[in-house]
């Protein structure tokens, strides 16, 4: 759990000190994509150390954190297709964000 804690700080320190010019020259759309992918990246990433401790299997641990990342994604495009519409693209986006804890099976 303090991994965790220290990652989440150094992640929101790394963010606080981005520039923003990078992210002014995207369109709103993209805009939206990346933080899609990040959150679905910071929400399986996050969750991975809490189910493989509970679950004591590292195979089990990455499928049940992707499930989470795909499972809020899918929630919050629910939730925007009452106003904006449902975005496949946005829902992919965050998708592709929790796959990558694949890259902590390996």
């Amino acid at each position: 759990m303090k991994r965790v804690v220290i990652a989440l700080l150094l992640i929101s320190c790394l963010a606080a000190g981005a520039r923003a010019d990078v992210f002014d020259s995207l369109a709103s759309a993209d805009k939206d994509k990346y933080v899609h992918f990040c959150a679905g990246t910071v929400l399986s990433h996050a969750s991975y150390p809490f189910f493989r401790k509970r679950l004591k299997n590292k195979d089990s641990a990455w499928l049940y954190s992707l499930g989470l990342a795909l499972l809020f994604s899918a929630g919050k495009e629910l939730h925007d297709s009452r106003s904006t519409g449902f975005s496949g693209t946005d829902l992919l986006a965050g998708a592709a964000g929790g796959a990558t804890i694949v890259v902590v099976k390996f």
